[in-house]
């Protein structure tokens, strides 16, 4: 599956799956982390395929992000995403 315009297909990772940033407790079941499956073709650059990347929740107006299929695969906005994991 391709994401369209600016948007990337995440899968979210759970606690376990996390990586090598520490975040407070107050945060982390705040923020969510995935793993970039694949970018539309308008997204920067700097976003790849395999990265990991850290986004908030879904806003309140939208309920959650689209999933696809038994992977647990998520739709978001490039703009959505706050930080690339090194």
């Amino acid at each position: 599956m391709k994401p369209t315009y600016k948007n990337i297909i995440v899968k979210q990772l759970s606690k376990d799956q996390l990586g090598k940033i520490v975040m407070p407790d107050v945060v982390q079941d705040v923020w969510l982390r995935g793993k970039v499956i694949s970018v539309g073709p308008k997204v920067e650059e700097d976003i790849n395929e395999g990265d990991i990347v850290i986004f908030p929740p879904a806003p309140p107006h939208l309920g959650d992000y689209p999933v696809i299929g038994d992977e647990g695969y998520i739709i978001i906005s490039e703009n959505m995403i706050l930080a690339l994991e090194d």
